[in-house]
């Protein structure tokens, strides 16, 4: 899946509007997030898109190379991604601390109910309002660090094991903060380029997880579009990384791949 082949799905289901049957719209209604329902809500034990993000060490890569500046882009976004990895980590605690402290203020001025509740939900937005403003600059270094790998053009390095690593967690961390960012799109588009990365990737269970998630959502506005064709092709991509990640998570011989390829054989 290519990125700019999503951007012409989002700009068609502007433009085009095929209706979707009252059947199928008011089938995808009822079962809205039935995609959450089955999947687990976090990554599984162990993976590398837990809440501890991996961190890699200086690796010297300049054997490797013929060009002599691919070893200090390669540290160079190292450093981006590292940054980004502590400061949002940092930053997400500190903000976590304020909040908890801000439990324990207590405004007198505020004699009665509705009043302690507005103050509550304006503390609330503010720090909804910090944290987004914390992804921003940390999604800003793992671009930066994305753009120094890309400007790597050496094939030697570029099939290396520190090269595809490094990548793999940049990507990892941008996808996640755009996850939370609701840009589904995105995800879509980044969660492919990272299983396009290594056979190891694809093997992983949570971007399948994450695919299926986000096609889902992309199906859920191609029903409020009424695009039919859109709608169709989503769902088959869901119901595509649905399998996969029950596949991996699961084992073909589990109970649970059992269950949910029952699902999705009866148009799930």
């Amino acid at each position: 899946m290519k990125f700019p082949i999503l951007f012409l799905w989002i700009f068609l289901i502007f433009l085009v509007t095929l209706p979707v049957s009252a059947k199928d719209t008011n089938q995808a209604s009822s079962k809205e997030n039935r995609v959450e329902s089955i999947l687990p809500s976090r990554p599984e034990s162990g993976s590398p898109w837990g809440d501890s993000s991996e961190r890699l060490d200086t690796i010297q890569v300049l054997n490797l190379v013929d060009e002599k500046n691919s070893e200090k882009r390669w540290q160079d976004a190292n450093k981006e991604y590292s940054f980004a990895i502590d400061h949002f980590e940092s930053g997400k605690k500190n903000i976590e601390k304020r909040k908890e402290d801000s439990k324990k203020e207590i405004y007198y001025e505020d004699r009665y109910e509705w009043q302690k509740q507005i103050r509550k939900e304006n503390k609330e937005k503010e720090f909804q309002k910090q944290l987004f403003d914390l992804r921003t600059q940390t999604v800003t270094r793992l671009v930066k660090g994305m753009t120094l790998l890309d400007k790597i053009e050496n094939p030697k390095v570029k099939d290396s094991a520190p090269y595809l690593d490094l990548k793999s967690g940049i990507y990892r961390e941008y996808i996640k903060h755009q996850e939370a960012f609701k840009n589904y799109l995105q995800v879509i588009d980044f969660t492919h380029r990272y299983i396009d990365l290594s056979s190891k990737n694809e093997k992983e269970a949570e971007p399948h997880r994450l695919l299926a998630l986000s096609y889902e959502k992309m199906e859920q506005t191609a029903i409020r579009s009424k695009n039919q064709e859109l709608y169709y092709e989503f769902k088959e991509l869901k119901k595509k990384h649905l399998l996969r990640f029950a596949e991996i998570h699961y084992g073909r011989d589990s109970k649970e791949f059992a269950t949910i390829e029952e699902k999705v054989g009866k148009d799930f």
